[in-house]
């Protein structure tokens, strides 16, 4: 009828009993934070990881010929040609953040893009120095050629503009036996200017030995602005390397009137019975345009003429005061023989692209010098030779492919599948 509670049945109570009770859960929620920190780091890297395979997947790089030029001793190549394409599906493709790990008959050597190649070579002699041509006015940047040096008086290298400036590198930061970039921003060149590579010696203020002097060239396009009715420049000079041209139109006299719908005529070579035209529509006063003239062909030694029409298209409202303009030969920035050791380009037909991005849509022709660097044991690439190529995306994705070129080649100028 009673109960009696003993000490074997009693729950325990008091301070003790609660501080054990809090201790047990900190220990639970420490160890829970800490499951739940590493589980957030664990997804974390396993989205990364995610991201980065699924990057080496969709920027991989596919190579769809390889080719060489021969040249003419017909027995090695003047150029190397690499057709590419983005992979099926693949995001774009960044050519110029992508590097070529190369390996050949002159060792093993990591090729950076690049957009211009000048012709520049490192000097035979002793205490030399060689200056790249051509200097477009928009370089930031010079390559010189310095041989072994081995006159203790040379100290220096100087980039010397005749105008007045200079620009100096100390002789122990300068690679011998090797082209060199040298920093010449401070320099602001001009079509003006006048350059010289100097090795020197700072303490007498004297040049030890000098490169060939070479005049910078206009790099940018320009036009005049027309201010006045019823005028039109055309930019001047014009290269046989550029497919667009710049146009500058003035204001409306109102008569005969383009003052929405007016349009710029550019003519190749008026006159002749195979004349080639392109219409810009769609001008208005005061407009400067860029128009591309790619489907024009143009070639040194051929004119360019600009006109402008009435909005009722065919009045002439002007031409351009300087018409017409002749075009001035091609920056020679584009020549792959001129490609120094670890340099590769993008393009064709003479041209570097400046800006090549492969999708799925476009392919792109990579250009390897084979006389140069990985390439070239004592002669360039040619016959027998063979090359191991690993095309790197940005993302880290890689695509390797073999070169190998033929036991015999027959005529200059052939190409030649590798």
């Amino acid at each position: 009828m009673f109960e009696f509670i003993t000490n074997d049945d009693r729950g325990q109570v008091g301070i003790g009993t609660l501080i054990v009770f809090i201790a047990m859960v900190l220990v639970a929620a420490i160890a829970a934070g800490v499951l739940i920190n590493t589980a957030g780091f664990l997804q974390s890297q396993a989205e990364s990881t995610g991201e980065e395979s699924t990057d080496l997947v969709s920027e991989r790089i596919e190579v769809t010929s390889s080719v060489g030029i021969v040249s003419g001793d017909t027995s090695t190549l003047s150029e190397i040609r690499v057709t590419t394409t983005g992979a099926p599906g693949a995001d774009d493709i960044d050519l110029t953040d992508t590097t070529i790990q190369a390996v050949g008959p002159g060792g093993q050597e990591n090729l950076v893009f690049t957009d211009r190649a000048f012709d520049v070579s490192v000097p035979a002699g002793d205490n030399s120095i060689t200056l790249q041509d051509p200097i477009p006015s928009d370089q930031e940047t010079l390559q010189v050629g310095v041989s072994t040096i081995t006159d203790s008086q040379i100290d220096q290298v100087r980039i010397n503009n005749q105008a007045g400036s200079a620009t100096t590198v100390d002789i122990s930061n300068i690679d011998q036996g090797e082209i060199n970039t040298i920093d010449v921003s401070s320099l602001s060149l001009s079509d003006s200017d006048t350059i010289e590579a100097q090795l020197y010696n700072s303490s007498t203020s004297t040049s030890i030995s000098s490169s060939s002097t070479v005049d910078v060239t206009l790099a940018e396009r320009t036009v005049t602005d027309a201010t006045s009715d019823d005028t039109i420049n055309l930019q001047d000079p014009i290269r046989a390397d550029q497919t667009s041209v710049l146009v500058s139109v003035g204001t409306d006299s109102g008569t005969p009137g383009f003052t929405t719908n007016g349009s710029v005529v550019l003519t190749k070579n008026s006159g002749d019975t195979d004349e080639q035209k392109l219409v810009e529509s769609n001008v208005g006063p005061e407009d400067e345009l860029d128009i591309d003239v790619s489907s024009l062909n143009l070639e040194q030694g051929d004119s360019l003429e600009a006109e402008l029409i009435a909005s009722d298209g065919t009045t002439s409202v002007a031409t351009a005061s300087q018409n017409p303009v002749t075009i001035d030969s091609a920056l020679d920035i584009a020549s792959v023989e001129n490609l120094n050791p670890g340099e590769f380009a993008v393009g064709s037909d003479g041209a570097f692209r400046s800006d090549p991005v492969l999708d799925d849509q476009n392919q792109y022709t990579i250009l390897l010098n084979p006389s140069s660097g990985a390439f070239a044991d004592e002669e360039a690439f040619g016959e027998s030779d063979d090359a191991t190529l690993d095309l790197v995306s940005p993302a880290g994705a890689t695509t390797q492919i073999e070169l190998t070129a033929p036991d015999l080649f027959s005529e200059q100028g052939e190409a030649v599948r590798l």
